[in-house]
């Protein structure tokens, strides 16, 4: 009896699945996550990585719910193990328990008001409460992207080499614009967006709001 019960709880954490691009959006968000999705499955995305070791994952993105001027969405983060057995039709492994993990993400609405399909960002665990502050630290930050001279920025070079990026404005906002930032997060008295390894900015909630541009060297692990 105890094989029975131990093979029926195996089969519930560990299963099998096709191709993921052989099977609809939706239903694939089905039948790996079960009811754990607050939304329904629109996208979905194979990741290959060979940093470390070898990861096939397939990232799976919740239809986003509009917030004021904002939309939030659930992104889930699959990864899959080859079944090993190239002619069955079930070629990946699935462990639900320890191989799905999810992030919470932002983006500004489009200018039609409706929720973008892409260029969202990860919102810090610490910040997933406060979607209004993370939402308006977001808004701040394209509108400094955008040429709004309301928003008042200074920028710091933390090293002589990052001197002249500070120095062209237009520059700047150029290439900050070309990236999608890391994540997003909220403290007590400002927001924080990670741009990329060399980036950063921080938006102060005491009036006149100050935006700040800081680059930097990469965090040597």
């Amino acid at each position: 009896m105890d094989a029975v019960i131990s093979s029926a709880i195996l089969s519930a954490i560990l299963i099998a699945i096709p191709e993921p691009s052989a099977v609809p959006t939706e239903e694939l968000g089905e039948l790996i996550l079960e009811e754990r999705a607050s939304q329904p499955i629109v996208s979905q995305e194979l990741r290959h990585s060979q940093i470390f070791r070898p990861l096939t994952a397939i990232v799976l993105n919740e239809q986003a719910v509009r917030q004021g001027a904002s939309c939030r969405r659930t992104q889930w983060l699959v990864r899959l193990t080859p079944t090993g057995n190239t002619n069955e039709t079930k070629v990946w492994w699935v462990d639900r328990k320890k191989g799905v993990h999810s992030q919470s993400q932002i983006a500004l609405t489009d200018p039609s008001g409706e929720c973008p399909t892409e260029g969202y960002i990860q919102i810090s665990d610490q910040a997933g409460a406060d979607s209004e502050r993370v939402a308006w630290g977001l808004d701040r930050y394209h509108a400094f992207l955008n040429g709004e001279e309301t928003t008042p920025y200074r920028c710091v070079a933390e090293e002589e080499l990052f001197l002249d990026a500070c120095s062209d404005l237009e520059a700047l906002r150029s290439r900050l614009s070309e990236k999608t930032p890391v994540y997003i997060n909220s403290y007590s008295q400002r927001v924080r967006i990670k741009i990329d390894s060399m980036s950063d900015v921080e938006i102060d909630f005491a009036s006149p709001h100050h935006l700040t541009v800081k680059l930097h060297r990469p965090a040597i692990f």
